[in-house]
């Protein structure tokens, strides 16, 4: 950067600049509800151009498919999953954005060159904490409907406090040639890690699908 501020930590790693901003927590939570359906609404509609960034952290093992983050641009008004029927769920999230807003009576502010707030001590912020990206192959099932559900898993322990990123379960797995297929997150207590699944036809054993962690910070 030419001109402006930027802070460091003990580890010379740029924690807050005026050029770029950081991903600020807007929404926080926690849900309970049953395996049929959870619809989490914010307290007040998130006014971001893209959705905000959802992350997750089930209370227990649990699965999550038929995700959604709902509303329009600069209207988003909550998300949604679906569990194991029967089951039920629980877990705590936050909602994340590159754009901070004016909280704070008192402290400190920045903006960048075009007038954009990048940053209000009194809004917490949130850091990614780690990003997988190499899936193995766990193997295929056949369902009722005579579909198949695919598998994959990495090694990434669930002992820490990462929320997982939900918008990234939201989005289809291409398949073969035109059909798609659903993805599911699958969380594992028990195994100490993240399955993977998706269900469809035609899909392919790899995985290119990567998923976030991120956790707020003081």
């Amino acid at each position: 950067m030419s001109y402006g501020v930027t802070f460091t930590n003990n580890s010379d790693v740029v924690m807050l600049d005026s050029e770029f901003s950081r991903l600020v927590v807007l929404e926080k939570g926690a849900w309970n509800g049953s395996g049929s359906g959870v619809f989490v609404p914010f307290a007040k509609m998130i006014t971001t151009d893209e959705p905000p960034l959802v992350f997750v952290r089930p209370s227990q093992s649990n699965l999550l498919c038929f995700c959604l983050i709902h509303g329009s641009a600069r209207a988003w008004t909550g998300f949604s999953f679906v569990g194991i029927v029967g089951q039920a769920t629980s877990g705590k999230w936050f909602a994340g954005a590159f754009k901070s807003e004016p909280t704070a009576a008192y402290g400190f502010r920045l903006w960048d060159a075009s007038s954009k707030l990048l940053f209000d001590s009194g809004t917490p912020c949130a850091q990614f904490t780690r990003t997988i990206t190499g899936w193995s192959y766990l193997g295929a099932t056949q369902t009722s409907q005579g579909v198949y559900r695919l598998s994959w898993t990495a090694p990434s322990s669930l002992a820490s406090e990462d929320y997982m990123l939900l918008n990234n379960i939201a989005m289809d797995v291409a398949g073969s040639t035109s059909r798609q297929g659903n993805m599911y997150a699958v969380w594992e207590y028990q195994n100490d890690r993240l399955v993977i699944q998706a269900i469809g036809v035609d899909l392919q054993t790899t995985l290119y699908t990567p998923v976030v962690f991120a956790k707020p910070i003081s």
